[in-house]
């Protein structure tokens, strides 16, 4: 039973993207400016839909908790992911669940702001394999106990 309740409520989730806004002022140029991004992200597929002021393109940079802290402190930590943003939707995929952290850096010589929009779709891969993992046990369970039966009985 818990392997098939666990099983719909991943499909559900699966089925319902996340989405997340990211509102910044005004970024001048050469400048960074960290975002704290406090829910877990999940395993997932995310698209990054940039509105940007015109022409303006930032770039993003995604840590993982121990080396935001150091990119805090030193500047020098070395991002997940590195992305352009401009006009473009920009797609990548996280791989383990965990805090992740958002840098935005305008490298260009004009202010630029705006909003991102982080669509996390798919089903998320650790649930889909837990899932998978506690059906087959209660299946594997359920014969055995099926099959024990059987014999004491007779």
């Amino acid at each position: 039973m818990l392997g098939l309740g666990l099983s719909f409520l991943t499909i559900l989730r699966g089925l319902s993207p996340i989405i997340q806004y990211l509102q910044f002022g005004d970024i001048s140029g050469n400048s960074t400016l960290p975002l704290y991004m406090p829910p877990m992200w999940p395993p997932r597929n995310v698209a990054m839909t940039p509105y940007l002021s015109d022409g303006g393109e930032v770039e993003i940079l995604i840590f993982d908790e121990p080396n935001y802290h150091l990119f805090l402190e030193s500047k020098s930590a070395t991002p997940l992911k590195e992305l352009e943003l401009g006009g473009d939707i920009v797609q990548f995929e996280v791989h383990v669940r965990g805090r992740y952290y958002v840098v935005l850096r305008n490298e260009g010589a004009n202010t630029v702001n705006g909003e991102i929009i982080m669509t996390f779709w798919g089903f998320e891969r650790d649930l889909t394999y837990l899932s998978m993992a506690s059906l087959v046990f209660g299946i594997a369970f359920w014969t055995s106990g099926y099959l024990l039966k059987g014999r004491r009985i007779k």
